[in-house]
């Protein structure tokens, strides 16, 4: 097994501490889909014992990130299309509310000039080759900010509990570098929409970015068959 591990946040309990660090290993795809996970050298390499480690992977279980089999133990789940079409319906819903309620606002320059630096940021990533994980954390952030805006950061929070397996998709994509330089053409094309109010072009560039994956799906079950379930 092959994750991250990262010092314990203060304040935070071993049950809370060993699911964080899972959960980020499987979403950084460190521990990769159907891949088969030890407690005892979980417990081991966090320094816990296996009781945080079980409640952990129930906790993850119940978020189908882990499969647990009678007899066989537990696996990092395969990236189900199911739920990833189920995550896309969702934020194709929200996120076109969200452009809606900004370019029916009067003033929107606070969020545009946020939205810029956050691009800024993106781009230097992109030109320069530098850490992916960070592009696809701003990638994120992008979209975050707009929700912040209009005042529904739990709806985010909400949307991202259910898009576990959209986001591992997404970042299978950004690793392989396939739509980088897409993305960053859509986050300024959206960025114009909010500038021009231009309520018109709203459904076609969300139904746009959210599917930049579509074209390279068959590519990447190709290469990876093991990481989707079939």
């Amino acid at each position: 097994m092959d994750f991250k591990i990262t010092e314990k946040i203060k304040g935070e309990s071993s049950k809370q501490y060993t699911y964080r660090i899972l959960k980020d290993s499987i979403m950084n795809l460190s521990l990769k889909p159907g891949e088969a996970l030890s407690e005892i050298e979980i417990s081991q390499a966090l320094n816990v014992s296996r009781t945080p480690v079980r409640e952990a992977i129930v906790k993850l279980k119940e978020e189908k990130l882990i499969n647990v089999f009678p007899q066989k133990g537990s696996l990092v789940s395969k990236m189900n299309l199911k739920l990833i079409e189920e995550a896309v319906f969702l934020r194709k819903i929200c996120d076109k509310e969200m452009l809606k309620m900004v370019c029916s606002r009067k003033n929107n320059d606070s969020l545009i000039k946020e939205l810029r630096k956050n691009l800024e940021y993106q781009k230097i990533i992109v030109e320069f080759e530098e850490d992916i994980y960070e592009f696809f954390r701003l990638d994120n952030k992008f979209h975050e900010i707009i929700y912040e805006f209009c005042n529904k950061l739990n709806i985010w929070k909400a949307i991202k509990k259910l898009s576990t397996h959209y986001d591992r998709l997404r970042l299978f994509d950004v690793i392989e570098k396939k739509n980088l330089r897409d993305i960053l053409v859509q986050h300024e094309k959206i960025i114009d929409i909010l500038e021009k109010n231009s309520f018109e072009s709203i459904d076609d560039m969300v139904t746009e970015h959210l599917f930049n994956f579509k074209e390279m799906l068959g590519i990447f079950i190709e290469k990876c068959p093991n990481y989707f379930e079939k």
